[in-house]
């Protein structure tokens, strides 16, 4: 039975969490370069930090037992504000920052959606 899985996950299981991890990636990518398509703020400069904070850890384990994480990676701005509370504020157009809300909470529905069809 041994050799048979390993031929179903190296075959089948590894590529399918590797599309997934990859695509996934992508579209949160995606989404937060699409943040900034509402304009230029005209009260500050934007940093463009939101569209360079996608990470992922990449996929690790084996034998039908993967993991990967896609985050956001908090940014570090010179005047000292912490990135985090930015990047909750960006997601819900707080403070006074331009941008497309939700930019989030879409990539973790597009995650999802491309783990169902690779796995469908």
């Amino acid at each position: 039975m041994g050799k048979i899985f390993d031929a179903i996950d190296r075959q089948i299981i590894r590529p399918r969490v590797m599309r997934s991890e990859q695509e996934g990636f992508q579209k949160t990518d995606d989404h937060l370069h699409d943040f900034y398509m509402q304009g230029d703020p005209k009260v500050y400069v934007n940093t463009g930090a939101l569209a360079e904070s996608a990470r992922t850890t990449g996929v690790s384990g084996g034998n039908g037992n993967y993991d990967y994480s896609i985050y956001l990676e908090h940014p570090v701005y010179s005047t000292g504000t912490p990135g985090f509370p930015v990047l909750e504020e960006a997601q819900h157009n707080g403070a006074g920052i331009l941008g497309k809300p939700n930019t989030w909470e879409d990539s973790v529905k597009d995650i999802e959606e491309v783990v169902r069809r690779n796995f469908s």
